[in-house]
């Protein structure tokens, strides 16, 4: 009894399999028209489908029908979905690309060799599929640095190895035995080569869905996290690192609120979209200037807060200060040049475990005595100061004579 796998079989259950996932696929596509991606991947779908339906009837049909055609649509296929993946990685798509591996195939088949010869076919096919699943494998790992999904790898070694798989057949049609035997019988190794073939189209489509959906994911953590016009950190992503920072940081840290001035006359003026303008250019010029391991976000509408870890409070003031100014210097373009000015205030923490809520306290104090003071400029938060400002302030609100004011300001010292 022969007991080995019967190819048109594993050729017909595998176009089935395409067909249903084909199906699927079209059917997703009609419920997204603007993808760029599933139109491929039905295409990729449906040459699959015919290339298996023509290949498996390869003992009636004429050899140009069933290997010529049928063998060129199973490489245009790979190409189709190479650039499916392209696509889903944001490069530019090319039909002319995806149709190389047939062009060649075609060119080929009519030279007496390729159709004269099943190991040479064997052999050129298998570089062709293994060429285009290489060339998908190093799509999916482009982006990985940048966009570290978990599945890209799963996807990318998927590829690969459906690639080795496609390489196989070439020692072995040379050292074993052609993958057809003059009286049309099938090779065994070859059955288990379409076999895995199948099982690692299977795996790459279910990895590049598993990819779609961490994606999405990745896209909406992002955008709870992160402002959506300055792509900034906002404010409950601030709160968070911060407070995480401030509990762990033994050498203290100092915190900056920085305002811009006048940013309500500039909406008034010149409208919302110049405010937009202002806010992307401030943030920008300030984010370039921010190293690593500072916490820079949008707390809202024209304030951004920054925290510095093991900084102290002279070096922070130093540091608002140059701020301050390369602020002051910018140029935000538009229909109208505008210049615009920050205060900013300062507070600082001793020791580790301060909590966020004293030192925004402390800053936001800071902030408005820099506002007070005419605005552009850097205000450090201090305690007694600023006791001395409270207690003078409500001394005259009552009419109290300017020598009680000295005698108030010595004991508060």
């Amino acid at each position: 009894m022969d007991h080995s796998l019967h190819l048109p079989t594993i050729m017909i259950v595998h176009a089935l399999i395409t067909l249903i996932s084909t199906v699927v696929t079209i059917f997703m596509w009609f419920r997204n028209r603007g993808s760029r991606i599933m139109p491929l991947l039905v295409a990729a779908g449906v040459a699959a489908c015919a290339a298996m339906l023509l290949h498996s009837a390869r003992e009636t049909l004429p050899l140009i029908l069933s290997s010529g055609l049928g063998l060129g649509l199973g490489v245009l296929a790979v190409g189709f979905y190479w650039q499916a993946v392209v696509a889903f990685e944001g490069g530019r798509v090319s039909i002319l690309k995806a149709s190389v591996g047939l062009v060649i195939w075609a060119v080929l088949w009519f030279m007496p060799i390729l159709h004269q010869s099943i190991t040479v076919r064997t052999c050129v096919l298998g570089f062709l599929v293994a060429a285009y699943c290489f060339l998908t494998a190093r799509e999916m790992m482009r982006k990985a640095k940048s966009e570290p999904l978990p599945s890209r790898s799963l996807a990318a070694l998927a590829n690969v190895i459906r690639g080795a798989v496609w390489l196989a057949p070439a020692p072995l049609s040379i050292f074993v035995g052609p993958a057809y035997a003059a009286d049309g019988s099938t090779a065994p190794w070859f059955a288990f080569v379409v076999l895995a073939n199948s099982m690692m189209i299977v795996l790459s489509l279910v990895a590049l869905l598993m990819l779609a959906k961490e994606r999405d994911e990745h896209r909406y953590r992002l955008a709870s996290e992160r402002d959506p016009l300055t792509n900034l950190a906002n404010r409950r992503t601030f709160v968070t690192q911060a407070n995480q920072v401030l509990q762990q940081e033994e050498g203290g840290a100092s915190l900056l609120l920085l305002d811009i001035d006048h940013f309500k006359a500039v909406n008034d003026t010149y409208g919302h979209a110049a405010g937009d303008q202002v806010l992307l250019g401030f943030s920008r010029a300030i984010e370039q200037r921010m190293p690593k391991g500072w916490l820079f976000a949008r707390i809202g509408g024209e304030e951004f807060g920054c925290l510095m870890p093991r900084m102290s409070a002279q070096k922070a003031v130093a540091v608002a200060e140059n701020l301050r100014l390369a602020v002051a210097d910018m140029i935000i373009a538009g229909p109208s040049a505008l210049h615009v000015t920050v205060s900013i205030g300062v507070s600082e923490a001793n020791a580790r475990g301060m909590d966020l809520d004293t030192l925004l306290a402390g800053a936001d104090a800071a902030l408005y005595r820099a506002k007070a003071d005419g605005r552009n400029c850097v205000r450090l938060y201090e305690p007694t100061v600023l006791l001395n400002e409270t207690v003078e302030t409500l001394a005259l609100a009552v009419g109290a004579p300017r020598r009680s004011l000295a005698r108030i300001r010595r004991r508060s010292n």
